[in-house]
Order: structure tokens, then sequence, then C-alpha cells
């Protein structure tokens, strides 16, 4: 498939997706801090935590993800194209020592897109499905970028080949609960929503969706039910 236009938001990279990574203690310490300057807007002074958690542990996945992610958001705040290509760089170390490493998998096909090389991030997400045929997470995020590119039905097949692989993925389900939305199957986007819900509790967005349904199918009963009286 060739994608040409990209819808995906940036939003892939929240700031909650940052790790606090388990290196020894004072490594953590720094990207904890790192972590939280991210979060409050102060990215070169997370730059420059990250790198003393670095300094202590080279190559620690979740840093150069924390690190990556950090020069990433920076460049696209100041335009600027040597800031993302750091991160970019930052973003395939991380992977190259953990090649499972699923945030910074979302990442770089995200920064991809942004970097309008739409076919490279498909690529990179295939050829992480290859290498690891037994997780359902790759499906999972091609899934993601044919649905930011309107073939719902891709991705419902891809979320579909997910779970067949782990029926308890709490992103296949949620993901799959959303593209049932999308269609406007609420019975099925609440069933999928619960069960992501019920392996993860801590998915405050998902307990909103999960109200979201139970209301649109109430109103949906309701509209249903007065129109069958109008036709009497």
């Amino acid at each position: 498939m060739k994608l040409t236009k990209s819808k995906l938001a940036f939003a892939l990279l929240l700031a909650s997706t940052l790790f606090t990574c388990g290196c020894n203690w004072s490594a953590s310490r720094q990207n904890a801090a790192g972590r939280q300057s991210f979060l409050n807007g102060q990215f070169s002074q997370a730059i420059n935590q990250f790198q003393q958690a670095l300094n202590r542990e080279p190559n620690n996945p979740d840093a150069l993800y924390n690190m990556g992610v950090t020069y990433f958001t920076l460049g696209k705040q100041s335009q600027n194209s040597q800031f993302i290509g750091q991160g970019e760089q930052f973003l395939r170390q991380a992977i190259a020592q953990n090649d499972q490493h699923v945030d910074a998998h979302r990442s770089l096909a995200a920064l991809l897109v942004e970097s309008g090389r739409q076919n490279s991030a498909l690529d990179l997400l295939n050829t992480w499905r290859q290498r690891h045929p037994e997780s359902g997470e790759p499906l999972v995020e091609i899934a993601r970028l044919y649905q930011e590119f309107g073939d719902q039905t891709q991705a419902t097949n891809l979320l579909a080949n997910a779970l067949q692989i782990d029926g308890s993925n709490v992103r296949a389900l949620k993901a799959m609960g959303h593209v049932r939305e999308l269609q406007g199957q609420y019975n099925l986007a609440l069933d999928n929503y619960l069960r992501s819900y019920q392996l993860d509790s801590r998915q405050f967005d998902v307990a909103t969706k999960i109200s979201e349904m139970q209301t649109r199918i109430a109103q949906a009963n309701t509209t249903d039910a007065s129109s069958g009286l109008l036709n009497r």
C-alpha cells in the first residue's frame, strides 16, 4: 500500500509514555527527573538528565527511547530537522537494544510518517512483525497506521489477527473497540472496551469510552422504541 497523506496525530508520543527505566538507582533517578522536566516543557533540562542516565548505562533502551522522544518533540516544536534527525537516531538505538520495545517502534513510525516517509514507517512495522510473528504488538501498530489513513477494513483484519495470537492483548482490544466505534458498531465496541478495561483498570480513557458506548446504546434503544410506537 502506498501511503500518501499523513493523518497520524503527534499525540502518539504522549509524555506519559516516557519510561523511568529499570537501570541502576542513580540512572533511574536521572531518568525520572528527566521525565518530569519533559512534562514541564523543560526539554533542554530533560535532555541533560537523560544524558546523565545514559552516561551510567549507555545501552539502556528506555533511556535511549526517552532521549529520542524528547528530541523529536523539541524538533517538531522548533521545526528543527536536526533535532528530529537526532530523535530518529536515538529511537533506532533503542530498538537495536530491545527489538520488542513497543513504544520505540510506535514513536519511530510516527516520526517517519511526520517526515513524509510513510512507506518506511510501514516497512519498519512489518519488519518488526516478521521478527516476532508470535507477538500481536506489531499488528496493533500496523493497524494503527491503516486506521489513520482511513482503511478501517484492513485495520479491523489486523487487529483480529492480533487477538487470534493473544486474546488478552489489552492494546489490541482497546484499538478494536475504537475501530468498532468508528464503524457505528457500539455493542461490539463496548464489548472490546470492557474486556480491555477488565484486564487493565488503569485505563481511565477506556472507562470514559465504556460510559460513552453505554449512553449511545441506550439512546439508540430509546429511539428504536419510539419509532416502534409511532409505526403502530
